[in-house]
C-alpha cells in the first residue's frame, strides 16, 4: 500500500486504522511497522509515533549514488553468466515498448516492472553475494522513490531514452562486453536521476 501510493508519504500510520484496513489483529500491523523503519519506508517520531517515510531530494540523490556504486559493478559480473534466452525475452519486450513510446501508450507501472526485472536480471547473474544483499536491502527504499514520481508523466523523448539506455545494457550483455555493460547502467542510472529530479521539482512533489 505505501509502494502503490495507497498510504502517501509522510500519512501517519495508526495501528488501529491499518489493522482495521487490512482486516487483521494489531500485533502484525506493530509487528510489520517496526519491520518497515528497518527498511527505511516507516519513521518513527518518540511521542507522535509511525510516519510513512517523506523522502527528500537528498534522499533521493543518496538513493541513486548507492545504486550507481553497486550495479554497474553488478553488470560486470554478471556479463559472463546472464542467459541468451532471457536477453531475447527481454529484447522482445524493450522493442515492443519502444514502439508503443513513439505512440504514447506506455504504462508507466508495467514499465517500471519490467525495467526492475531486468535489473535483477544482471544483479542475480552477478553472483555476488553481497552485492545482491545491499541491493535487495534497499529494495522499498528503491520502489518508494519510484511510487514518488508515479504521478509526474515523463516527456516522450525521455521514455524513449530510457528504453534505449536499456537495449545497450542488454546489447552490451548480449555481446559479453562486461566493461562496456558496467558503462552502460552507469550511464542510464545517471541519465534516470537527472530526470527523476527535474520531474519532481516540475511537478512540485517535494515540499
Amino acid at each position: 500500500m505505501i509502494l502503490n501510493g495507497e498510504i502517501r508519504r509522510g500519512e501517519p500510520l495508526v495501528e488501529r486504522s491499518v489493522a482495521e484496513r487490512l482486516g487483521v489483529s494489531r500485533t502484525p500491523v506493530r509487528e510489520m511497522i517496526q519491520r518497515l523503519e528497518k527498511e527505511g519506508l516507516v519513521r518513527i517520531v518518540e511521542g507522535k509515533g509511525a510516519f510513512v517515510a517523506d523522502y527528500t531530494i537528498e534522499d533521493v540523490i543518496e538513493i541513486y549514488q548507492v545504486r550507481e556504486g553497486l550495479e554497474p559493478i553488478a553488470a560486470r559480473l554478471g556479463c559472463p553468466y546472464v542467459r541468451a534466452e532471457d536477453l531475447d525475452r527481454f529484447e522482445e519486450q524493450f522493442n515492443r515498448y519502444r514502439d508503443k513510446a513513439t505512440r504514447g501508450g506506455n504504462d508507466p507501472d508495467e514499465w517500471q516492472k519490467l525495467g526492475r526485472d531486468f535489473h535483477d536480471l544482471f544483479i542475480r547473474g552477478s553472483q555476488n553475494g553481497r552485492i545482491i544483499q545491499a541491493i535487495e536491502g534497499l529494495r522499498g527504499q528503491i520502489e518508494l522513490v519510484r511510487g514518488i514520481s508515479r504521478s509526474a508523466s515523463a516527456p516522450r523523448s525521455v521514455a524513449r531514452s530510457s528504453i534505449d539506455e536499456h537495449l545497450e545494457i542488454l546489447r552490451a550483455l548480449r555481446a559479453r562486453a562486461p566493461q562496456r555493460a558496467e558503462k552502460a547502467v552507469r550511464a542510464h542510472l545517471q541519465n534516470a536521476l537527472q530526470h527523476k529530479l527535474q520531474a519532481l521539482e516540475q511537478n512540485r512533489l517535494f515540499r
